[in-house]
């Protein structure tokens, strides 16, 4: 049986779609009688609700973990700092991860890598210039991330 309603023609909730809400979505089942099996995402899912960033302070040099993924790490201190990327084969952050950095105190914070990890920033620019400035860090492959933000030699 093939499927002949288009997503244009499904009723739609638009705006009023919630986060209990169950989307329906289908899967190929050949040993169910329509040849289908719905599957449903979450309205929760669907909105992304759970975009919002987290923030993970930090009061010294800090190497990063598999829970800073989609987040922001400040790092508070009155002294120089690094917070350092790990190894894919020590935390296997996924390809497109994203972390944002925050120079939190006025001690300048550094990007740092581990052996092994490249970086990708303009001009090779691994300090965050200073007190509130901000970083991205993007994971482009294995163990190869581009660092973009406020940042100076």
């Amino acid at each position: 049986m093939a499927l002949t309603t288009k997503i244009s023609e499904l009723p739609a909730k638009g705006a009023n779609l919630e986060t209990g809400d169950l989307v329906p979505i289908a899967s190929v089942d050949a040993g169910s009688p329509t040849g289908y099996t719905t599957k449903y995402v979450t309205g929760s899912e669907v909105l992304n609700e759970n975009a919002l960033i987290e923030f993970n302070t930090q009061s010294a040099t800090y190497t990063l973990t598999l829970s800073d993924a989609n987040k922001m790490v400040e790092i508070n201190n009155a002294a120089a700092n690094e917070l350092i990327i790990p190894l894919n084969s020590v935390v296997a952050f996924p390809i497109g991860t994203q972390i944002l950095v925050s120079q939190l105190g006025t001690g300048q914070t550094s990007i740092g890598k581990s052996f092994g990890v490249n970086l990708y920033s303009e001009g090779n620019k691994l300090k965050i210039v200073g007190q509130y400035g901000i970083v991205s860090l993007i994971k482009k492959s294995t163990d190869l991330w581009y660092v973009a933000g406020n940042l100076e030699a």
